[in-house]
């Protein structure tokens, strides 16, 4: 089996032994060490000088996404959300949720936000933005520059869901002013679902601890923000993925830190994107994140390759959902894949494609 999904993604060997290797209690010195060792270095990845400001849940990424939203908003905000596909969809679902005052800015999946596009938000009063800087259900990466200018214009604060971004692109979350980023382990991390990671600037913990009263017991910051001094968590954490963690953080600073690891992502993504153009592929044209590829299918079906792939050579790429499902699917490269894995992809793509259309041609006949 190979995963060329954007998460999880295919672990690197290391990281995956580690569950079976076991680990030390939780509520010591020794693991609280680790913990706050960790986020040091996460925070140093994110370009956050703040080694101080970076919590972590035991939660997927909408549930990081959902503990922002109760946490870092009150009805007497006024946020703006850039919608542009199923994770922009999301913020808006969540604001919606806890009842925050909020419009959004919507695009097309294929639409990105321009200076045009947001004009008419000028200085009406909007003091957040959310976006999720790579709409990973089209592989959609937004002008992190663009929409940092327009927050510092209108003093807004900046949230991010960098979750499939993160450890693909290139991301300074000081030198931009982002005031919210969001991650989590099964992207560019490389790591068992299950654990988001999350880092603030001061004043939006300034906020949080002046204004925030959030709905949920189980995710109050204020108590992380507490119990992250010693690095530990209010709850029972994922305290697998943490050694996880630390592992995969030894591996980026083994292959030469962070811009080596980046580069090695873009050198996958360009290769696969080269070739499977020379070979006929469909890429959407719109800003990409260097996560994923999507292609864009118009006389085949785009489910049916990729169940294909999946049942006859245990080959995982990510289908689309929606008015997308037949169209559009995605190819990851972040995760444990090489080269040579990229070549046999496109090789078995080629074949399956070939075989829907012959088994297509038979059924006309009859």
């Amino acid at each position: 089996m190979k995963l060329f999904t954007c998460g999880p993604v295919q672990m690197y060997p290391s990281t995956k032994e580690i569950a079976q290797k076991g680990y030390t209690y939780f509520r010591t010195d020794t693991y609280g060490n680790i913990v706050k060792n960790c986020m040091g270095r996460i925070s140093e990845l994110l370009g956050h000088k703040n080694n101080n400001s970076v919590i972590y849940l035991t939660a997927s990424g909408t549930g990081a996404m959902d503990a922002v939203v109760d946490n870092c908003m009150t009805k007497k905000d006024k946020a703006l959300v850039i919608n542009g596909g199923s994770f922009g969809h999301r913020f808006d679902e969540l604001l919606n949720w806890y009842e925050i005052p909020h419009d959004c800015l919507n695009l097309d999946w294929n639409e990105v936000v321009t200076v045009d596009k947001l004009e008419q938000y000028e200085n009406k009063g909007y003091n957040t933005l959310f976006v999720n800087l790579d709409e990973t259900s089209s592989g959609k990466l937004y002008d992190i520059k663009l929409l940092s200018n327009f927050c510092r214009r209108n003093n807004m604060y900046l949230i991010v869901d960098a979750i499939s971004s993160f450890m693909a692109d290139e991301y300074d979350m000081d030198k931009l002013g982002i005031d919210v980023t969001i991650i989590s382990s099964q992207k560019g991390l490389c790591l068992s679902p299950g654990l988001s990671i999350i880092a603030f600037s001061q004043r939006i913990i300034d906020k949080i601890n002046a204004e925030s009263n959030p709905k949920s017991y189980y995710f109050n910051f204020k108590d992380y923000f507490k119990n992250m001094e010693r690095g530990q968590t209010p709850f029972t954490p994922a305290v697998s993925i943490i050694y996880e963690l630390q592992d995969m953080l030894n591996l980026i600073e083994q292959s030469g830190g962070k811009d080596a690891w980046l580069k090695n992502v873009q050198s996958k993504c360009e290769y696969f994107r080269k070739r499977a153009t020379e070979l006929g592929f469909k890429i959407p044209n719109y800003p990409k994140s260097n996560t994923l590829t999507p292609l864009y299918f118009e006389d085949i079906d785009a489910g049916e390759i990729v169940k294909e792939l999946r049942d006859k050579y245990d080959l995982f790429v990510n289908p689309c959902g929606g008015t997308l499902a037949n169209k559009l699917l995605r190819v990851a490269h972040i995760g444990n894949t090489t080269i040579a894995d990229i070549d046999e992809l496109l090789e078995k793509m080629v074949l399956t494609i070939e075989n829907l259309k012959n088994k297509e041609l038979v059924y006309d006949r009859k």
